[in-house]
């Protein structure tokens, strides 16, 4: 037989666990029951390429949506968009120019209760990479008198967007076009060269954003070495083209 003190206390344990599982249960009933601050949720990627994407959504859940309010502003000016009646909001940027924006949204529910959500992101032209001229040289020596060429190749991505022009003096006061082929190439040609030279030559590419590149060619003139030969016009041998006399003279005896 079960002592009395043992069964009161066994009846007292179980009506302190049963309090606590209803005290659990009636703490879980009330939490779903509960009116919680309004959530927002989105994912706008931190880059966008110009033209990619017109508008980015989000959502915003509330146990009450008809007594939500919004606040929602794009660069610090405030818009009119509203959600559906599923909590989704589009938001047009079809008209954002390149660089930096941010999209902020505050949400208050009938309670009072507030949420805010924030997003920055960027607007930009696709990568076109660089400008490039390469050309055989950036120094030449030619005698005086004498004729040389240059020659090299341009190099883009997008070689139809690309302009070659050429300079013997400031190239950014005057130019003349530099025609090039299918592949880039290009020849640049000199005659008569009587004094030194700086010829520069830039290249500009580009659909979205221009990018040049200028190559500076230093062309020297040198004197030409003299014409050596027998310079005595009463020798048999004289060269009437000799410049110095290297000595060869002939006589008859």
């Amino acid at each position: 037989m079960v002592d009395e003190g043992v069964a009161r206390s066994l009846f007292l344990a179980g009506l302190m666990i049963v309090s606590v599982l209803v005290g659990v249960l009636f703490f879980d009933i009330q939490q779903e029951g509960a009116d919680l601050a309004p959530v927002i949720e989105g994912d706008i990627p931190p880059n966008i390429l110009v033209g990619s994407i017109d508008s980015v959504s989000l959502k915003i859940y509330d146990e009450e949506m008809a007594g939500l309010t919004l606040v929602v502003s794009l660069d610090g000016i405030g818009i009119t968009d509203e959600p559906d009646s599923d909590g989704n909001l589009v938001i047009d940027i079809s008209q954002l120019g390149i660089g930096g924006h941010s999209l902020k949204v505050i949400a208050t529910d009938s309670l009072g209760q507030e949420s805010t959500w924030t997003s920055t992101f960027m607007i930009e032209y696709p990568y076109e990479g660089y400008t490039v001229i390469v050309v055989s040289t950036n120094e030449l020596i030619v005698e005086r008198g004498n004729s040389t060429a240059l020659s090299g190749v341009l190099v883009h991505q997008s070689m139809d967007t690309c302009e070659l022009e050429w300079s013997d003096s400031n190239i950014d006061e005057f130019s003349l076009n530099l025609p090039f082929d299918e592949e880039g190439r290009f020849d640049l040609g000199f005659s008569n060269i009587q004094e030194n030279l700086t010829i520069s030559i830039r290249g500009t590419c580009g659909t979205w954003v221009d990018s040049s590149e200028l190559e500076v060619l230093n062309i020297t003139v040198m004197e030409p070495e003299p014409i050596e030969g027998c310079t005595d016009p009463e020798a048999n041998n004289y060269d009437e083209d000799a410049e110095e006399d290297d000595g060869s003279c002939e006589y008859d005896e």
